[in-house]
């Protein structure tokens, strides 16, 4: 009986030694195949966090460049508001009724024809008082301009700064022709020349 069963028990234990050998290296190529799929899902998300790094750090500097370009900006409209307000100030210095008095005669007629009435009535600072024959040379340069016969009248009451303001007869229209007016009305060429020269 022995004799049997030692090769018997000797055929079971290689079966069972070639099954383990089957099953460990079954398992061996298991645990490569996961080792190798956690390795590239590892290498996988170090690429996606890296590019969402580098996306992150590109929003950084597009931001930081906007800042930049955005404070140069700033900076510059900054340079050209404080060069008109200095030019303003040189303007404002510079007239006196002796230097727009010889304009006063054009600056009524093209109010007038602004004003589009057939009579007005013209208000005017004291400090730069405005005549009947400014009043005729007015009513001559529209004349000539349009073809158009408007009556002038000197205003009984007074305004503040140099130039002057039209009112309809009524009081219901008006075109404002004073110094600060007209500058305002010119101000972005006047800041698009402080920036040329800028």
């Amino acid at each position: 009986m022995k004799s049997t069963e030692t090769p018997l028990l000797e055929g079971i234990l290689k079966e069972a030694a070639r099954s383990a050998q089957d099953h460990l290296a079954d398992a061996r190529t298991q645990a490569k195949k996961i080792l190798e799929r956690a390795q590239s899902r590892a290498e996988e998300e170090v690429a996606s966090q890296k590019r969402a790094t580098d996306e992150k750090v590109k929003q950084i500097q597009l931001r930081l460049a906007t800042n930049k370009a955005s404070a140069k900006r700033k900076a510059a409209l900054r340079q050209v508001d404080d060069s008109y307000q200095r030019v303003m100030d040189a303007v404002f210095v510079a007239l006196d009724c002796k230097t727009l008095k010889p304009h006063l005669p054009y600056w009524i007629a093209e109010a007038a024809i602004g004003l589009d009435r057939k009579e007005a009535k013209v208000a005017y600072s004291r400090l730069c008082p405005v005549t009947e024959e400014d009043l005729k040379k007015a009513e001559a340069l529209i004349l000539k301009a349009t073809g158009a016969k408007i009556r002038l009248h000197l205003e009984e009451k007074y305004i503040q700064g140099l130039g002057v303001v039209l009112s309809s007869i009524d009081g219901s229209t008006s075109f404002n022709n004073q110094v600060d007016i007209r500058l305002r009305r010119f101000e972005r060429l006047i800041r698009s020349m402080i920036q040329e020269r800028a």
